[in-house]
C-alpha cells in the first residue's frame, strides 16, 4: 500500500507540474497579447493623429491655392478690361487724330482761298488806283506822294520838301479824286488786315492743331506702353494660375490620399480602439484566475 501510495503521490505531483507549466504558458501568452494590443492601440492612436494632422495641413494648403486661383482669375480679368480699355482708347484717339487732320485741312483750304481772295483783291485795287492816278493827272506814285506814303521813303534826310506835283493848285478840281483814292486806299487796307488776321489765325490753328497730335501721340505711345506691361503681367498672372492649379489638383489628390489610408486604419483599428479597455480587463481577469489556479496547485488556500 505504501509503493501505490507513493506512486500515486509522484502521478499527482507531475500531473500538477504539467497543469502549472500550461498556466504559466497561458498567463505567458495573455501577457503577450495584453502587451501587442498596446502596442497596436498606441499605433492606431498615433498613426490616425499623423494622419488627421497631415488631412488639416494639406487642406489648409488647398484652400489657400484655392483662394490663390480666385485673386489670380480676378486679376486677369481686370488686365484684360484694361487692356481692352487701353486699345479702345488708342483706337478713339486715331479717329480724333484723323479728324483733326481733315478739319486741318480744310481750315487750311479755306485759309488758302481767302488769301488768294485777298491778293486778288488787293493786286486788283492796286490796278484801279493806278488807272485812276493816271485819269486823275497822276501817278500812284505821285499820289503816294501827295498822301505822304513814298516821299519818306524816296526822300533823303535834310533834302528840301519835293515841289507839288502838277495841278496841285486846282484842289477843286481834283478833290473827287482824292476821295475815291482814299476810299480804295482803306479798301486795300482792310484786305491786308484780313489778310493777316488770317495768316495769324492760320500759324495758331496749325500750333493747335500741331500740339493736339503731339499731346495724341504721346497718349497714344502711353497706352501703348501700358497695354505692353499689362499683357506682361497678364501672361505672369496666367501661368501662375495654370500652377496654382495645379498644385491645387495635386493638393485634393494627397488629401484623397491620406482619406483613404485613415479609412483603411479605421477598418484596421476601430474594434481594437472600441474595446480595448473590455478586453484588456477581460484578459486580466483570465490572468487573475490563472494566478489563483497555480497557487492552489501549489498549495496555497483561499478560505
Amino acid at each position: 500500500n505504501r509503493l501505490i501510495a507513493a506512486l500515486a503521490a509522484e502521478v499527482e505531483t507531475d500531473v500538477f507540474a504539467k497543469v502549472k507549466k500550461a498556466i504559466d504558458d497561458m498567463t505567458a501568452q495573455l501577457k503577450k497579447e495584453m502587451e501587442e494590443e498596446v502596442k497596436h492601440r498606441d499605433f492606431c492612436v498615433s498613426e490616425l493623429d499623423v494622419r488627421d494632422k497631415e488631412i488639416a495641413k494639406k487642406e489648409r494648403e488647398a484652400q489657400e491655392f484655392d483662394n490663390r486661383i480666385s485673386d489670380l482669375q480676378l486679376s486677369i480679368e481686370e488686365f484684360s478690361k484694361e487692356i481692352q480699355a487701353a486699345t479702345k482708347e488708342i483706337a478713339e484717339t486715331k479717329v480724333q487724330i484723323k479728324k483733326a487732320g481733315m478739319n486741318r485741312e480744310a481750315e487750311n483750304a479755306d485759309f488758302q482761298a481767302t488769301i488768294n481772295d485777298q491778293r486778288e483783291t488787293q493786286d486788283l485795287l492796286h490796278k484801279v488806283m493806278t488807272r485812276l492816278a493816271v485819269v486823275y493827272g497822276k501817278t500812284q506814285e505821285e499820289r503816294l506822294a501827295a498822301t505822304g506814303a513814298s516821299s519818306l521813303a524816296q526822300q533823303e534826310p535834310g533834302a528840301a520838301a519835293p515841289p507839288p506835283p502838277p495841278g496841285f493848285e486846282k484842289k477843286q478840281k481834283n478833290k473827287g479824286s482824292t476821295g475815291v483814292l482814299s476810299m480804295i486806299e482803306g479798301l486795300i487796307d482792310d484786305s491786308k488786315k484780313v489778310e493777316a488776321d488770317a495768316v495769324a489765325a492760320e500759324r495758331e490753328a496749325q500750333s493747335d492743331y500741331e500740339s493736339f497730335v503731339s499731346d495724341s501721340n504721346d497718349s497714344i505711345s502711353r497706352q501703348q506702353n501700358s497695354i505692353t506691361n499689362k499683357s506682361e503681367a497678364k501672361a505672369r498672372a496666367e501661368e501662375e494660375l495654370s500652377q496654382a492649379k495645379a498644385d491645387y489638383e495635386s493638393t485634393q489628390g494627397d488629401i484623397e490620399r491620406l482619406h483613404n489610408v485613415v479609412s483603411d486604419l479605421h477598418n484596421e483599428c476601430d474594434f481594437t480602439l472600441k474595446n480595448f479597455e473590455t478586453r484588456q480587463k477581460a484578459r486580466q481577469d483570465e490572468l487573475d484566475g490563472m494566478a489563483q489556479a497555480k497557487a492552489i496547485l501549489s498549495g496555497a488556500s483561499f478560505d
